[in-house]
C-alpha cells in the first residue's frame, strides 16, 4: 500500500510553516510512534487544524520575528472546539523570557494584559492592537509554571480593543461592538468552565489550610 499523500492546502503553505510543522510532527511521534509526517498533516487538514495554523501564522506576519519562537506546535484548536470564543494552538518555545522581551517592546502592535484579571492560567499575555474584528492573543508561561504549563497562541473572534499605556500594559475601551461580542462569547464558557473550577480551588485550599492549622474554621 502507497504512503498517504500530503493534501493541496499543505503544498501551498509557506516555508517558515512547513518547517515548524516538520518539528511538530517530530515531537508528535514521541506519543504516537510510526505515524508518518503525511498522516500528521492529512489528520490536522481533516480537523480543520492546518487552517487554524495558518491563519495564526498569517496574522503572526505583522511581527516577523514572533513567527520564529513557535518551534512546536501542540493541540490545535478551532472557533468550535474554543467555546466560539478563539482558535489557536499551544507550543513549545526554548527561549520564552526573549519573547517576553519582543512583545513588550513592540509598541505599536501588543499591549500587555492586566495579569489580575486574565482568565490563561499562569501566563503573561499580550493583545494585538486592533480597532475592529479579531486579534492575536500571545500568552507565555511564567518562569515558575513553565514545566507544567504551555504557552499559548490563538486570535479572539472579537478582540478586546484597547491603547497601549506608556508602561506597555492595556488600556481597555469598552464602549465598542468588539467588548460586547467579546463579553458575550466569554462570560457563558467563564460561568460554566472557569468559575466553579476556580470556586473548587478555593475551597481545596482553605480545606488544606484548615488541616494544617493555617486557616479559621468555615
Amino acid at each position: 500500500m502507497a504512503d498517504p499523500a500530503l493534501p493541496a492546502t499543505y503544498n501551498t503553505l509557506p516555508d517558515p510553516l512547513k518547517q515548524t510543522l516538520v518539528k511538530s510532527h517530530q515531537e508528535y511521534v514521541k506519543g504516537w510512534p510510526g505515524r508518518l509526517f503525511a498522516e500528521y498533516i492529512n489528520d490536522l487538514d481533516s480537523g480543520g487544524h492546518l487552517a487554524v495554523i495558518r491563519d495564526v501564522y498569517a496574522r503572526c506576519a505583522k511581527e516577523p520575528k514572533l513567527w520564529p519562537f513557535i518551534q512546536v506546535i501542540v493541540g490545535p484548536w478551532t472557533y468550535a472546539a474554543g467555546h466560539n470564543i478563539s482558535q489557536g494552538f499551544n507550543f513549545l518555545c526554548d527561549k520564552p523570557d526573549d519573547l517576553l522581551k519582543l512583545l513588550r517592546g513592540c509598541s505599536s502592535l501588543f499591549c500587555e494584559d492586566d495579569p489580575t484579571t486574565t482568565v490563561h492560567g499562569p501566563r503573561d499575555c499580550f493583545r494585538e492592537l486592533i480597532t475592529a474584528g479579531s486579534g492575536l492573543h500571545v500568552c507565555v508561561v511564567r518562569a515558575a509554571s513553565r514545566q507544567t504549563h504551555r504557552h499559548d497562541i490563538h486570535i479572539d473572534k472579537f478582540q478586546t480593543v484597547c491603547k497601549r499605556k506608556e508602561d506597555g500594559s492595556c488600556d481597555y475601551q469598552y464602549l465598542n461592538t468588539n467588548f460586547a461580542n467579546h463579553m458575550k462569547d466569554v462570560v457563558p464558557w467563564f460561568l460554566t468552565e472557569v468559575a466553579p473550577k476556580k470556586v473548587g480551588e478555593a475551597v481545596r485550599e482553605a480545606g488544606e489550610r484548615e488541616s494544617k492549622g493555617h486557616g479559621p474554621k468555615w
